[in-house]
């Protein structure tokens, strides 16, 4: 089989006519910031206080539907705040979040970026006050996670619907850190579950978590360090999707109809979570901290236990879906986890070099300066931005907002469809059909190889509907929707030189064509 072929998404006979909602953008976005969900305690500043938990809400400008499907989006971060955790993001407005939150609304979506307690003592040389502290910043987190989606449910029966949302289509996505709040949120039920061995302190043999100190594992009881939030709405959510992260356990997800659909795609070369089974490290010491299950391992387990078989409809054309097939037989070593096989239905690996783990991540550096200027003067600190930022290219080396977006784009096609069918939306999703060949409808596509622009042309007759081009990594890098016309020009603005895809819909089928970038 032709190379091109086997490393190409192919949305074959995607739906040719018209933008299809949940799926396509079609919609300006409004965004509301700083909205209330919760008040809870934190111990981030040493002696317990109450802390605001707050969102941005992020939903379609002019839509007439306000009965619409809502996605948390939970940011990354190491459960301590940004500057303060030696990296740039941690917080809502990190460019990924604000990304997603806006592709999403664009779609269709209501999504809600939300903060949570973050808080837990990485530096200390004893290992049961590292894992301590950090699986109870990961409690209070999954705590405040299904706080917010309670507080989103009481919107719809208490406050008239302020976000137009419908309470049974409830997901979340997590951005690195966050990815174990959406894995947690989709799949933790049982108290039980946080008090497996390796939750135990070694010293005293008592668990790490304290339900008379930290509350229940819904946040809806009162406790010493935790005040009940929207107590009596539920906190299910029926889909988790995930950039990085991992879940603390494989053995979290039961299979149980209460649990979510799991998706999520991950670096092989992830130094801060592993690919598979593997350890958390703690990034400025190198220190072990607990043993988990990464991304691949995760969604393996929820498709061999039944939480994806909502997922599996074989007459869908899946977004990466030959990838994944080629990945399925591909064995990697990733960089904190054993040699494994690289792929998995419903989970997509970027298999980028070491230490890459966040290539959908990006910042403007005046700004990270004048963030940097504003902390040190108003509390005292000597943060670096030179310092910070070169600690993020060094996970992230051609950073840029081209690459960011990119990625992010690829991402948001593989989760989309994945959403539609978790959440139940009835989305006209793209149904499997044979390829055709260029001739069928007398496809030209020049010049070729291309120095600014190329033209795509069929024949009179036939409509090209949109046109998707994709590196050879399997990112799409530039997509065009909406022509219907038998004609269309792009350019080749931020495509660097190389070999690409183009994936040319008409409304007869589906064309690739190999694009030469000079």
């Amino acid at each position: 089989m032709n190379k091109l072929y086997i490393i190409l998404l192919v949305f074959i006979s995607i739906q040719l006519n018209a933008q299809e909602r949940y799926l396509d953008a079609e919609f300006e976005v409004t965004v509301e910031k700083d909205k209330i969900y919760g008040n809870n305690i934190s111990i981030l500043t040493g002696v317990p206080a109450p802390l605001n938990l707050t969102f941005d809400v992020y939903t379609p400008k002019d839509d007439t539907e306000t009965n619409r499907p809502a996605i948390l989006v939970a940011h990354t971060g190491s459960f301590l705040p940004p500057l303060f955790n030696g990296g740039i993001t941690g917080s809502k407005g990190d460019s990924s979040v604000v990304n997603i939150c806006r592709q999403l609304a664009s779609r269709g979506y209501v999504a809600v970026a939300f903060t949570y307690r973050a808080g837990w003592l990485p530096t200390s040389p004893d290992q049961n006050v590292r894992t301590g502290t950090l699986l109870q910043a990961a409690y209070r987190g999954i705590q405040d996670a299904r706080s917010c989606v309670r507080h989103l449910r009481e919107t719809v029966d208490v406050g008239g619907n302020l976000y137009g949302i419908d309470p049974d289509k409830i997901g979340m996505v997590g951005v690195g850190t966050g990815s174990y709040l959406a894995y947690g949120c989709g799949s933790v039920y049982d108290f039980e579950e946080v008090l497996l061995e390796k939750f135990i302190d070694t010293e005293t043999a008592l668990p790490y978590i304290d339900s008379l100190i930290l509350g229940n594992i819904y946040g809806d009881t009162q406790a010493a360090i935790c005040t009940p939030n929207t107590p009596g709405y539920s906190s299910e959510i029926d889909f988790a999707f995930s950039l990085g992260g991992a879940l603390g356990d494989a053995t979290w997800i039961d299979g149980e109809e209460r649990e979510a659909a799991f998706s999520g795609i991950h670096c092989t070369q992830d130094i801060f979570a592993p690919y598979g089974d593997g350890p958390v490290i703690v990034p400025t010491t190198n220190e072990f901290v607990v043993n988990v299950s990464g991304n691949r391992t995760a969604i393996q387990r929820a498709n061999e236990l039944g939480n994806n078989d909502v997922l599996n409809d074989p007459s869908v054309a899946f977004a990466l879906q030959e990838n994944v097939e080629v990945q399925k037989t591909t064995n990697v070593m990733p960089a904190l986890s054993a040699p494994i096989n690289m792929g998995e239905d419903h989970f997509y690996g970027f298999n980028l070099p070491f230490p890459q783990g966040s290539p959908y991540a990006f910042w403007d550096f005046p700004t990270l300066q004048a963030v940097v200027a504003g902390t040190n003067a108003a509390l005292g600190t000597n943060f670096n931005a030179d310092t910070l930022h070169l600690n993020g290219l060094a996970t992230n080396p051609d950073m840029s907002p081209e690459k960011g977006k990119s990625y992010l784009d690829t991402i948001i096609t593989f989760m989309t469809p994945r959403a539609c069918l978790a959440l139940n939306l009835n989305c006209n999703l793209p149904t499997n059909t044979v390829e055709i060949p260029a001739a069928s409808v007398e496809l030209q596509l020049f010049p070729n190889p291309v120095v600014t622009s190329f033209t795509i042309n069929v024949a009179d007759d036939i409509n090209i509907n949109k046109v998707y081009i994709y590196s050879l990594d399997g990112r799409m890098v530039k997509a065009l929707a909406k022509i219907n016309a038998n004609q269309v020009t792009m350019n080749s603005e931020g495509l660097n030189s190389g070999v690409y895809a183009a994936q040319i819909v008409t409304e007869k089928g589906t064309v690739v064509k190999e694009l030469v970038i000079k």
